[in-house]
Order: C-alpha cells, then structure tokens, then sequence
C-alpha cells in the first residue's frame, strides 16, 4: 500500500479553510507532499493568496481553481466537505508532519525503484553502488527550517555566547597556525566557508593539507582531493610529520634507514588523526554533499576541505562563471545545513603573475561568486614562487596569507614559513624581511 493520509490531508486543507493565519504555522511544506493531485492544486492556491495577502474560502478557492483549470462540476462540493471535516486549526502542525512523513515514505519507495533500474542497468557494480548513493544522497537533503527569532530569545543565546567565550569556550576550530587564528577570532566557524586562492607553485594545497592535519587532531576532517591521488597526499603528509625531504620519501630507497625511521615515526603520528581522504575529478554539488553525509554518519565531520573550486563540475549552467556561482553558494550551503567549517581552495588567474606584487581579489578566478558566498578570502603568496621575483635569500621560505576578506572581522597579514622540500607550514618566527633591501626585491 502506497503511504498516504487522505484524512491527514483533509485535516491539514480544513484547518487552513478555518483559520487562514495558520499557513504561517507550517511554513516549508510543498504542495506535491499531498498524495491527492486536487490536494495539491487545493493547498497551491492557498499559498497564493496567503503570498498576496488575501484571505480565501471555499468560494474563493474555487473560484482559483477555476482560473487555473483546475476545477470541475464536484470541485465546490468537495472544498465543501473539506471545510466541514475540522472546526479548527489546533492540530495543523500534526497533520502537517503526518503528511510530511508519507511523502518521505513515497520518496523512500520512488528511490528504491530508481535504484532497482540502477541494479539492471549497465555499468559495474561499483559505478552502479556510487549511482544509488547519490539517488539515497538526494532524498537525504532536506533544508533545514529556520523560524523568525525575537530579539529578547536572540539577546537570551548571545549572553550565553558571550559567557562562554569569557570562560575560554570558544566555538571556534583552531587552524593551528597562530597568526591566522588571531585574525579569525580563535579560528574556523561551523556553518561558514573560507576560501583559499593562490597560484600554481605556491604551497596551495601544501597549505590546506597542513592545516587539515593542525585541525585533525581534534576534529574530524574531510579532504577531497580534485587533482591528487590520495597516495600523492599520504607522501606530503609524510615528509612533512617525518621533516624528511619528499624526494627521498618518493624515491624509497631500501638504504636510507633514517627515512624509513621517520616514515615509521610519521605513519604513528598521522594514524592518530581523526582525517578522511577522498580523490575524485570532477566533483560536483551532489558528489560533495554524498561524501560529507556519508563521513559524517560514520565518523562525524567538522571540517570539509574541496581543492580545488575550479575543477568542480557544474550542472549544465548557461556559462562557467554562472556554474561556479551555483557551486559556491551550494557549498555555502551545505556548510550551513551540516554545521561544518568548510575550506574551498581556489586558482588565480595568470594575471596575477605579470606583475611583482601579493596577489589581489580581483586575481581569483571568478571572483564575484566567490566574494559573496565566502565569509574570509584568504590570498596565499610565496615570494620566491612568483616568476618576476629576484629570490632574495631574506625571502627564502617566506609566505605570506593575506586575508583580503573577512565578513565578522578584520582584515590583515599572516607571515608563513613554507619548507616546500618538507611540505611544511608554519607561521614565521624570525623577524619579517622588508622589500627594497639589498637582499630583496620592491614590489613594483
């Protein structure tokens, strides 16, 4: 028997016919969660009076099932019938969840159907495993409904905060390099995206890699890896736990004893951390949203890394940039929906490397998207990675994360270190070398 309540649905159309101001009560509710398609077009039209700000009976109803050709000879006499089955609105929220509930129920048996034809279909097993996932992934997503706060209840949760972080409970995720955390106030905060831009050569994913590992310690983190395979990752996080050159860890040899030491030494500290690792090309929104769902049931999930943006596949948009709108802000969304920190790497432009100077927003590849969905823009330059530099030896390992954006909070400069042979970042300890030195070049 196909899940459904005709008398739920009924109740749900005749406590609204009872009392109009109770639409406001079970906002979020989609017609098509009716079993009866009259339902629907019932609860559609009051919807669209309760948009215009009209109240609406059964005559009025009918008489916009009417326009919309909707309507028949028996349409008046059941609107009728539904408006005598309740005599208030008390139970609306109810009977709004029990109809919510056999529409899941339906969802749940179209979806398994949809995976039956995936099961008979063509494909291997494993390509027809991933196929039902993101079917299940899809019925998964629900948006998660948030009601309008007074402010006395808003000032109530905000002392609280305030409270709290006085006490050292600070909500943030530290990303374990200091001066970043400063600017950001303690680090990372769930719900919200940053977004990390640099050029190719510049320690991008060296970065992300190694605030991963800082956050992993504590919290449970996602990398999905666009452009590296998950062996690839394992070498940099290996040479830099173990602070033995990635050359020698890639090439293995059975003599280099001290390398074998710290690979064993690193392979202890990394199995300690709470770290995902995922490669695949060409994610797009619903590959994402499977594989953080996915993690988060089985570990739980704090932090989601995607590097890079630009390698994302998008829906079929009109055009690339209006793709990777749609992305950004899905992202955004998905990490507002899951209450995770998110971390999205991003490629700059080649323009950035026609002249001697720390990168701007304007050198993000697509950049408008990017500057309204993110909640901190950070640009990494590494000054002997630019092609004008004159790779003063002051600059040696020198980094430099400008973050450019940063919607609750300042902007301002985080000095790195980057040991590129070791993969390693830090913040940097020494004093910061200043351009227009002897051993340095000015930024033009």
């Amino acid at each position: 028997m196909i899940p459904h309540s005709i008398e739920s649905e009924w109740g749900l159309l005749g406590s609204l016919l009872a009392d109009n101001a109770a639409a406001t009560r079970i906002s979020g509710l989609d017609p098509t969660a009716f079993y009866v398609e009259f339902h629907q077009d019932i609860y559609r039209a009051m919807l669209q009076q309760v948009a215009a700000g009209k109240v609406f009976d059964i005559i009025t109803l009918h008489n916009a099932l009417s326009e919309a050709g909707k309507a028949d000879d028996e349409s008046l006499m059941a609107l009728n019938e539904i408006a005598q089955y309740v005599t208030g609105a008390r139970n609306v929220v109810r009977y709004a969840e029990i109809v919510s509930d056999h529409h899941r129920k339906r969802q749940l048996l179209a979806a398994s159907d949809e995976i039956a034809e995936i099961a008979q279909g063509k494909g291997t097993p494993a390509e027809q495993v991933d196929r039902a996932q993101m079917v299940l992934a899809k019925l998964a997503t629900v948006k998660a409904q948030r009601e309008p706060q007074h402010i006395n209840q808003s000032l109530a949760d905000y002392l609280t905060l305030l409270q709290d972080l006085s006490e050292g409970k600070n909500p943030a995720i530290p990303t374990g390099i200091a001066g970043l955390d400063r600017i950001l106030n303690g680090g990372l905060r769930r719900g919200g995206m940053m977004v990390i831009g640099a050029r190719p050569k510049h320690g991008k994913t060296a970065l992300a890699l190694a605030l991963a590992r800082n956050m992993a310690r504590q919290y449970t983190v996602l990398f999905l890896s666009q452009e590296m395979s998950v062996m690839e990752l394992m070498h940099r996080h290996t040479a830099a736990m173990s602070s033995i050159d990635l050359g020698r860890i890639v090439g293995a040899d059975a003599s280099d004893q001290p390398m074998w030491q710290g690979v064993t030494e690193a392979a202890h500290r990394l199995g300690k951390l709470k770290l995902v690792h995922d490669e695949q090309c060409a994610l797009n929104l619903l590959d994402i949203r499977r594989k953080a769902m996915s993690v988060r049931r089985q570990h739980g999930l704090d932090v989601l890394f995607v590097d890079f943006l630009q390698l994302m596949q998008g829906a079929g948009e009109e055009n690339r940039n209006r793709e990777l709108d749609v992305i950004v802000n899905g992202i955004k969304a998905l990490a507002m929906d899951l209450q995770i920190a998110v971390v999205v790497m991003s490629q700059m432009s080649r323009k950035a490397d026609e002249s001697y100077h720390r990168p701007t927003m304007t050198h993000l590849r697509d950049s408008g998207a990017i500057e309204a969905a993110a909640d901190q823009i950070a640009l990494l330059f590494n000054d002997h990675a630019h092609p004008l530099s004159k790779k003063g030896p002051d600059f040696k390992g020198f980094s430099e994360l400008e973050i450019v954006a940063h919607r609750n909070g300042p902007q301002g400069l985080v000095p790195l270190h980057f040991a590129g042979e070791l993969q390693q970042f830090s913040d940097w300890a020494g004093p910061i070398p200043k351009r227009g030195s002897r051993n340095s070049g000015d930024f033009e």
